[in-house]
Order: C-alpha cells, then sequence, then structure tokens
C-alpha cells in the first residue's frame, strides 16, 4: 500500500470574495491549485505555495490551515489531501473573466469565481461550493472548527 500527502491551496481574495480554481486540458471540472508534498526538500506550506507558483505562476501568502481530506484512488493507493487557505500576495486584476498567468503546460485555464458561480459548476472538492464560505466567515472568531478525526 503506498500514501502520498498533497497540499491543496484555496487562494481567497477577501475584497471581492472570490476563490481561484483551474482547469486542466481536456477536463471538464474545475479544482483548486495544488500538488505532492516533497517532503525531503520543503515542508507541506512551502509545497503548496510552490504548487500555485508552478500552475499558475502566482505568488501567494498562505493564511491557514483549512481541511484534511483522505481519499482512495484504489486498494492499494491512498491519499491525504492538505488544504490550506491563502491569499495573493501582490495586487492581482479581479475585474477580468479570466486570469493572465503564466500557466504551466498542463493547466489550461485558471480563473476567479464567486460562491454564486461556483454553483454552476462541476468543481473538486465539492465542499467548495458550500461549507468552505461559512468555514471562511469564521476565520479569526473564537469559535473552533472540527477538521475531522
Amino acid at each position: 500500500m503506498t500514501f502520498r500527502t498533497l497540499a491543496r491551496v484555496v487562494v481567497y481574495d477577501i475584497n471581492s470574495q472570490r476563490i481561484l480554481l483551474i482547469r486542466n486540458k481536456n477536463t471538464d471540472f474545475w479544482y483548486v491549485p495544488g500538488g505532492g508534498w516533497e517532503y525531503e526538500k520543503e515542508n507541506i506550506l512551502e509545497c503548496g505555495v510552490r504548487e500555485v507558483k508552478e500552475e499558475t505562476g502566482l505568488d501567494v501568502v498562505t493564511d491557514k490551515f483549512m481541511y484534511l481530506r483522505e481519499y482512495h484512488e484504489s486498494p492499494e493507493k491512498i491519499f491525504f489531501e492538505t488544504f490550506w487557505l491563502a491569499h495573493p500576495k501582490n495586487t492581482v486584476d479581479l475585474n477580468k473573466d479570466h486570469v493572465d498567468m503564466d500557466l504551466n503546460g498542463k493547466v489550461e485555464e485558471a480563473k476567479w469565481f464567486t460562491q454564486q458561480e461556483l454553483l454552476r459548476l462541476t468543481i473538486f472538492p465539492e465542499f467548495l461550493k458550500n461549507k468552505f464560505w461559512s468555514d471562511v466567515e469564521k476565520i479569526g472568531s473564537d469559535e473552533d472548527r472540527f477538521i475531522g478525526f
């Protein structure tokens, strides 16, 4: 059995209340940037920042741990995904429909979405349509969040 840890990053612009999603070539779904943790070279936060940069060209600052998700690609391959909240390091023009970024060869499109826009899309993971938005409102409050153990 093999295990792999991934860092996923929900890049969120608090002013416009939009998140950044990407889409690969020949796919019909959107997802948050991220990828495999090279634990011998970096910590998990550095992994997330690196993956966002590689996939979108955008520099981000991580703000907070959000979620841990386990999924089984097959009976012999298990993934642990960490989800981190981040914001753009520099000013980004969010008024454009599509994002002008240095996308890598695998990523075809990057775009900012509101919660309402997400409801009409096929996205991964699904909890970004609702759960994320209620959780992000609680950041900075004294309320504890149960992340599932």
